[in-house]
Parts: structure tokens; C-alpha cells; sequence
């Protein structure tokens, strides 16, 4: 069969004419026009770093990066501990891959723990040392001012073999006797070449199974299901180190864009409700994916297409989401078609919003300006993305009763045929889940009609 998802993920798309899209691309309407530029102010960093209380005495905005000069790659915005001083600040980004500093992601308020987010350390094959990356570590872990007798997490989302190629080019891993009352946790998530190859292996499967056992063995085999298990397991390791053990978590892979970036921003749809709304939701991914630089135009090929540096890590962030959704299916305000929605418009050219690797790259082609946003686009048709089940729990607030625990069964995960599958004639059956959703908004919609009617009676 032909599908659209697999021809945006094969296609070649050269730097000219993907350029000229998404600068030609204008709404269809006056008031699509107005949304869609208005999107672009969507998130604002420090309103959504209020939510969680900060800045305080323990986090502060650090302003080394407002000319991106700090970190190239990293949002002009950082919050960093308190007690991090310049010395410190800029030691620990010198000591870290592409100068990736640990920066505050997340604070879990009934805790005080937090999550942060780096690249892996120099260390390389002699052990080298920082005493300011030291000192930085240990000022994360004392910013937790309800466990400043607690440990703090270190969570490396390489396979540990990965992390000691790569001591071997220079870089690697902490080692824990030189961080005060740190643990060190690795967790096997592939790099982006073993991904890429694994979506392959999936759609060869989808493209040519011949028998519900061939495709059975054949998605099997792509690994594809087995790499979303370890995604999710490391994401509610981290949620369940600062929601129970009250630890604070730092997260790193080798550069700190993809799988910190997945691990990360699960975690937090994990632990708070916010994000789990069709505002938070989105801002999370400006907080997570743009801000703090995932390299959308070489992942997803953009703007031209480099073999080596495609991969589907946001797809596969997606296939996270749709998995916790499938499972807590009133717990989310937006539906599986949101989330398919967006990868498409994300892959259409029309939008600016995912263009450039980092926030530097998109401020220094003005996109703003020149292009118009997703979100805007995504809100003008919400009521094709709302879930009629939702059941609004962020004011309950955030704490056990709002954490979710899913589950990475095999039985539990599933094929998301809606965003794999959806051209094959096989797949074209509704669930019992789909036609309920229909129904239910059929029915509010007639409900809606008659109540106009009656007031202009």
C-alpha cells in the first residue's frame, strides 16, 4: 500500500524548495491568518517556570546565554541552582559535550525534587576531572531543599557500552566517586542509527507481511515495540525518583538532544496533569524539543536529507505519548489524531515552527517573522483533536493521585496502526473506542444545535 507517513519519511527534500514552502505558505482565511501568526507566542519561559515556583532562592535565571554564547545550542533562558556561581556555571559547561551545561528542566513542587537535563561529561579514556562540573552536580542536589540529605540521580539514557565507546573519543561518563551522594543509572536506549534501522524494519514489515503471522514475527523483529518499552521504563524511573524517593534526577545522553529530550519530557506527562492538556502539551514540546535544541531539521529532514543524522526520535517521542493515552484514555485532553496531526504538519513544509536544530537557529532566520506556527493552525481545528472522555484533574494538583504508572508489558503495547497503518485496507476498521468518540461528539453537536434553537425562539 502507498501511505503518506512513509513517503514524508523516505522522501529527499532539498534545502530550495522545502524553503520555498514553508515561505509561501499562507492560511486560507483573514482569521487562520491572525492564529497562525499568534501561535508563535504560544510559550513564554518564564510564565511557564512560575508554574513550578521558580525562580526562588533555589533556582535562579542565569543570564550567560542571552547572546547564545554559553551554549549555542541551549535556550537564551536558563534557570540553574542558586549557589552555582560563574566560576561554576561556565567551568561545567567547558567540562560538558557541546557545551551543554546541566540546566533546570522541571521542578516536582510536593517534592522540591528536579529535573535537569546535559550532555555527557569530558572525561575520556585519562578520567579527567572538573571541580566546577563536581561543585555544579552537587549544587543541583542541594537546591532540593526538602532532601538536602537525599542522593541525586544521574540517569544516562545510553546503553552502558555506548557511554564507554565514547569515553574512548574523549567524552563518557561521570564516575560517581567524584560526585558526592550521586548514583549513577544507565539505561539502554539506542542511539539514532539502531532507531532509524528499526523503523525500516517496521515498515518493511508493514509494506510486504503477507499473513497475520509473518506481520506478527515481522514488527516483532524491528524492535520498534521493545524500543518504545525502554523509552518508557526510563521515564518512570526518573518520575518515580522525584515523586517517591524525593531524589532529584539529571539526565543526559551523548549530546543531550535525543533521548534526554524523550526521557525528559515523558517523565513530566508522567508526573503533571498540565501536560497532559492540549495548552501543556504544547508547551512542553517548546520547552523539551525546541528550546532546549533538538535537531529537527537533520531528524526529520527538513531542509535536505543527511542519511546518518535522520531518525525518527520525535516520532518515537509520539509512539510514547499514544502508548500512555491508549492506556489512561480519560487522562488526556487531546486524542490520537492530535498527535498524528502534528507529524504530519511538522513534515508538510508550511510551518516554521520545527525549522532550525536549536531556538538560535530560528531567531537568526527571523522565522517569527517570516513564517507562521503550527499551533496556531492546530487550535483554528480543535474540536477534531479534543477527547470527549477527558476528565480534568490538573486542579487536583500535582501528587499520587495524579502520577501515572503505566504499564511495558508486551500485551500493553501496541501498534499505532493510526499513524503506521492508516492507508491498509486491513487497518481501516473502527474500534469500539473510535466510534464512541463519534458518536459522542455527533451528539454534542446536536445538543448544541437544538440549545441555539431554543434561545432564538
Amino acid at each position: 500500500y502507498v501511505s503518506s507517513f512513509w513517503d514524508n519519511n523516505k522522501a529527499v527534500v532539498s534545502t530550495q524548495s522545502t524553503g520555498i514552502s514553508v515561505l509561501n505558505y499562507r492560511p486560507n482565511s483573514v482569521h487562520c491568518l491572525a492564529s497562525q501568526r499568534s501561535g508563535w507566542h504560544v510559550f513564554d519561559i518564564n510564565i511557564e517556570y512560575s508554574r513550578f515556583g521558580v525562580p526562588s532562592k533555589d533556582w535562579v535565571y542565569c543570564k550567560l546565554n542571552e547572546e547564545y554564547k554559553l551554549c549555542p545550542t541551549y535556550p537564551r533562558w536558563l534557570f540553574v541552582p542558586g549557589e552555582a556561581t560563574y566560576e561554576i556555571i561556565t567551568g561545567s559547561a567547558k567540562f560538558r559535550s557541546q557545551a551543554r551545561l546541566p540546566a533546570l528542566s522541571y521542578v516536582y513542587l510536593p517534592s522540591n525534587a528536579a529535573i535537569c537535563r546535559c550532555s555527557q561529561p569530558c572525561v575520556g579514556i585519562t578520567n579527567n576531572r572538573s571541580e566546577f562540573d563536581e561543585k555544579m552536580i552537587s549544587c543541583i542536589r542541594m537546591a532540593n531543599r526538602d532532601g538536602r540529605y537525599n542522593k541525586l540521580y544521574i540517569v544516562d539514557t545510553r546503553p552502558k557500552v555506548n557511554a564507554m565507546v565514547n569515553k574512548a573519543g574523549g567524552k563518557g561518563y561521570e564516575d560517581v566517586k567524584n560526585y558526592s551522594d550521586v548514583l549513577y543509572k544507565s539505561f539502554p536506549i539506542q542511539n539514532i542509527h539502531v532507531m532509524r534501522d528499526s523503523l525500516a524494519k517496521l515498515r518493511n514489515t508493514l509494506e510486504s507481511a503477507i499473513s497475520p503471522s509473518a506481520h506478527i514475527n515481522g514488527v516483532e523483529e524491528s524492535g520498534w515495540l521493545t524500543h518504545l518499552k525502554i523509552v518508557i521504563n526510563t521515564a518512570m524511573f526518573i518520575a518515580q525518583a522525584v515523586s517517591v524517593e524525593n531524589y532529584s534526577v539529571l539526565i543526559h545522553c551523548s549530546d543531550g538532544w535525543d533521548r534526554t529530550a524523550q526521557t525528559s519530557s515523558l517523565s513530566q506527562i508522567i508526573l503533571d496533569p498540565y501536560y497532559r492538556t492540549l495548552n501543556g502539551f504544547q508547551i512542553l514540546i517548546e520547552k523539551e524539543w525546541l528550546a532546549f535544541g533538538h535537531k529537527f531539521v537533520d531528524r526529520c529532514s527538513l531542509l535536505f536529507r543527511n542519511p546518518d543524522e535522520a531518525s525518527p526520535i520525535f516520532l518515537q517521542f509520539l509512539d510514547c505519548v499514544f502508548q500512555l493515552q491508549n492506556q489512561f484514555p480519560t487522562y488526556f485532553e487531546f486524542n490520537e489524531y492530535y498527535l498524528v496531526e502534528l507529524y504530519d504538519m511538522l513534515t508538510s513544509g508550511k510551518f516554521g515552527t520545527f525549522l532550525g536544530n536549536c531556538e538560535r537557529d530560528r531567531v537568526k532566520q527571523r522565522l517569527h517573522e517570516r513564517t507562521f506556527s503550527i499551533w496556531g493552525y492546530l487550535w483554528e481545528n480543535i474540536s477534531k483533536f479534543t477527547n470527549p472522555y477527558y476528565e480534568n484533574s490538573t486542579d487536583l494538583g500535582l501528587g499520587p493521585g495524579t502520577v501515572l504508572r503505566p504499564s511495558t508489558e508486551d500485551r500493553d503495547l501496541l501498534l499505532w496502526t493510526k499513524m503506521y497503518c492508516r492507508y491498509d485496507i486491513c487497518c481501516e476498521a473502527k474500534t469500539a473506542l473510535d466510534i464512541d468518540i463519534e458518536t459522542s461528539n455527533e451528539v454534542k453537536t446536536a445538543t448544541s444545535r437544538l440549545a441555539e434553537s431554543s434561545i432564538s425562539t
